[in-house]
């Protein structure tokens, strides 16, 4: 995480005083107490580029975090008069420059059974170590930093407007993307989930669809009994018409005759 905690204070102790920061490289920003609001939700209010959330494992402490959830994201501590009572330095804070508890999961009964989380704010790209802690309170050493099994790369949008044989567009027909085989790239270990990305088409029979580059996708709209197995490019966005696609489900793809 790139981000601080602080302890949760009642507004009146920081009535007031205030909290200088600057994230992601851009101009300082200060947070004047005014003795009303939460410390948290203050920051909110006047944070750009940043957010502030009660924390899940300590309810007596929140998080400050950058939005920009890799380098060069970051938060610079620049100063303010409650610097003492938050318990906080003048500091930068860099991508795994410092690091804190996010969660606790408890162990699973069934030790060959994969476990998938949650990351706690809901977004997906950032990183995260994991250790695990035996019944004497044992801990191991950490993992390498990874991101949670939802995103590990770039995204490609995937568009297409469904329709029947007589050329008749489809509205809430649903659009279903399961992973087959995950994109394998020097270094890295992707953490994906298996579990389908579901849309919907639109009132045109529109939809578009994110899913990871490099990807072997079995793409579904069951409204029109439409299957096929596609490699996700490495671009932006695609239309589904014109991915290549092989009616035998054979990789490395052939041309379609």
């Amino acid at each position: 995480m790139i981000g601080f905690s602080a302890p949760v204070l009642t507004p009146s102790t920081l009535s007031g005083k205030t909290l200088i920061l600057r994230l992601n490289n851009g101009p300082s920003q200060t947070v004047t107490f005014d003795g009303v609001m939460t410390p948290y939700a203050k920051i909110n209010a006047t944070l750009q580029g940043g957010h502030a959330y009660l924390s899940v494992e300590d309810p007596n402490y929140f998080l400050v975090r950058s939005d920009v959830r890799s380098a060069p994201g970051n938060i610079s501590i620049l100063g303010g008069t409650s610097l003492t009572d938050l318990g906080l330095t003048t500091r930068a804070i860099y991508e795994t420059s410092e690091d804190a508890l996010i969660a606790q999961v408890p162990a699973l009964s069934d030790p060959d059974a994969q476990l998938e989380y949650q990351d706690e704010d809901g977004v997906c790209q950032d990183w995260y170590a994991i250790s695990t802690v035996s019944g004497l309170g044992e801990e191991s050493l950490e993992t390498p930093y990874r991101q949670p099994m939802t995103y590990t790369g770039e995204l490609c949008v995937i568009e297409g407007i469904v329709t029947t044989l007589q050329g008749v567009r489809v509205p809430d027909a649903e659009v279903i993307a399961t992973i087959i085989k995950f994109p394998k790239e020097v270094g890295k270990a992707p953490q994906i989930t298996r579990e389908p990305i579901k849309t919907l088409t639109g009132s045109d029979g529109r939809f578009s669809i994110p899913l990871l580059q490099g990807t072997l996708v079995q793409f579904e709209i069951p409204a029109v009994e439409f299957i096929r197995n596609i490699t996700v490019p490495a671009k932006p966005c695609e239309f589904l018409t014109d991915l290549q696609v092989d009616l035998d489900y054979r990789y490395p793809l052939e041309t379609n005759i």
